[in-house]
């Protein structure tokens, strides 16, 4: 298997509702899935979740950026034109690449 894989997630053009509910869905799964884990790490461990925390304010502040982008767009009647690819590296652990 090849060590760099690329898929496209998004290539389409929506009207701002479209794109609100595929946007949102998108970005709120990631809130959540960093919010369940540094949970879970303060639960088991009492670890560090800086990470976590820092990474869930970025796309809180994402979502608030998005919305500005989707209600211009719905104020002046735009449509968005949306591309989301997502890039996997595979690696090895017990190499230090």
């Amino acid at each position: 298997m090849e060590k760099k894989q690329s898929y496209k997630l998004i290539d389409g053009e929506f009207d701002p509702s479209e794109a609100r509910n595929v946007l949102f869905v998108l970005v709120n799964s990631k809130i959540n899935f960093h919010s369940r884990t540094s949970f879970a790490i303060k639960e088991r461990t009492s670890g560090d979740t800086s990470f976590h925390e820092k990474r869930k304010k970025e796309l809180e502040q994402t979502n608030i950026d998005l919305r500005k982008v989707l209600e211009y767009a719905e104020k002046n009647k735009l449509r968005l034109r949306i591309y989301g690819n997502i890039e996997i590296k595979l690696i090895d652990e017990s190499t230090d690449n």
